[in-house]
């Protein structure tokens, strides 16, 4: 999101602009123009968009690899398409009659907190457009006004509020406008996750037809049931906040499942661990494949994303407490009470700690440290731009500043490109 436009002369509007549909396929757009920091979409447009090069039309399908809506390293192997690719589905909301409940504890849990940061570790970086914008989501909190939250929570992945996290309305309008880029990442990521389990061979660009078309090669149909089978849990993912990607089974199966689940057989493979934190939890995917009988599962992050955690993981059905209320086999707490003197057998980060402010992505790595003998961390090391105050931070780098780890693996993340997959060990 840029700043001020510095006297520049506004740029015309196209005449088919449509502004509704601008915030639909431009997020941060969107949670700007709630937060009051853009007046319009047309002005973001004239001012910043097109400049920028903001998409502002309904997208269609070009010819190259990806479509022109994913670039080609997206995809594992540098082909078009899958043979017989999948629809793409799209849930419905799924209202309940325990929605107003879960609703009135999460707000409980995040009225405990209000005010009881002891920083404002969400007042910058990316995140901070969180605290700012989604006037509706906030207000239903500050109001207790569970119907309102229940009622936004139900469309959670089709919503700007998973934004970053995961899917989200732009990607949703996205998969509705061109399907077939979408399900051939979704395909793309059932073969990375058959490849790191040695279900399928991995293509060598030296040797033989790299780019040869994946007919025969590996059955989606089938594939799914050979995977579970390996992975040891299932992947059926929860009718919950109506998630989008392929059919599968009764339910559906978005696209990032697959990297969660792979996490979790990661994890699995680690050892017995019955207490484990994740320091920044998403939605709580992972938490959703980690679960098992006699296993304590602890997520720490803001108190925003602690209501979308709250959510997912309370109407999926799990055992689940919050802030405030007497502890469960999950809780999802807010991320200060790091502090409290306990200790885990494992502590992992998600795609997050870069993004971080590096004040407190310094803190979370020595207190991590504190609490867990074994640190497991998925995340990227381009050291991009983060806010105009500072750039994104490079886990390595953090580790070695800290002192205190020594590095057990380091290799590249088998389901995105670009990710780095490392095991520390306390010293």
């Amino acid at each position: 999101m840029r700043g001020k436009p510095n006297g520049r002369r506004p740029d015309p509007l196209p005449p088919d602009f449509d502004p509704e549909l601008y915030l639909d396929l431009n997020a941060d757009v969107a949670m700007a123009v709630e937060a009051g920091l853009i007046a319009s979409p047309e002005e973001h447009y004239r001012v910043f968009g097109h400049r920028e090069g903001r998409p502002f039309r309904a997208p269609s399908v070009r010819a190259e690899l990806g479509g022109g809506l994913a670039g080609p390293w997206t995809y594992r192997y540098p082909y078009r398409a899958w043979p017989d690719l999948p629809a793409i589905a799209f849930a419905q909301p799924r209202p309940g009659p325990e929605d107003e409940a879960i609703a009135r504890r999460l707000i409980a849990a995040w009225r405990s907190g209000a005010g009881r940061s002891p920083v404002q570790a969400d007042s910058e970086g990316m995140w901070a457009a969180r605290t700012q914008g989604f006037p509706a989501f906030h207000g239903a909190l500050r109001d207790g006004d569970a119907a309102v939250l229940a009622g936004l929570l139900n469309n959670l992945f089709q919503s700007h509020l998973a934004h970053g996290i995961a899917m989200g309305r732009t990607m949703a309008t996205l998969a509705r406008h061109a399907p077939v880029p979408f399900a051939a990442s979704w395909c793309d990521r059932l073969l990375r996750l058959s490849e790191a389990l040695g279900l399928a061979q991995v293509r060598s660009p030296e040797q033989g037809d790299f780019a040869a078309p994946l007919a025969g090669s590996l059955d989606r149909h089938a594939e799914p049931a050979r995977l579970e089978a390996e992975l040891g849990f299932p992947l059926a993912f929860p009718d919950v906040g109506a998630p989008f990607g392929v059919r599968y089974g009764a339910g559906i199966l978005p696209e990032h499942a697959f990297s969660h689940a792979y996490a979790a057989w990661r994890i699995g493979q680690l050892g017995r661990l019955d207490r484990v934190v994740e320091i920044g939890g998403g939605f709580g995917g992972l938490a959703w494949f980690l679960r098992r009988a006699g296993r304590h599962y602890t997520i720490l992050d803001l108190p925003f994303t602690n209501v979308l955690q709250g959510w997912f993981l309370l109407k999926a059905g799990l055992d689940v407490s919050l802030a405030g209320e007497p502890e469960a086999a999950i809780r999802v707490l807010p991320w200060w009470e790091i502090e409290r003197d306990e200790r885990y057998d494992l502590a992992i980060n998600q795609d997050s700690i870069p993004e971080m402010p590096p004040e407190t992505a310094a803190m979370y790595i020595a207190r991590i440290r504190t609490i867990a003998p074994l640190f497991y961390s998925i995340n990227q090391e381009a050291a991009a731009p983060n806010t105009g105050e500072f750039r994104q931070g490079v886990v390595p780098d953090l580790v070695a500043r800290d002192g205190g780890y020594r590095r057990v693996s380091r290799n590249l993340f088998w389901m995105r490109d670009g990710y780095v997959e490392e095991l520390y060990a306390r010293r």
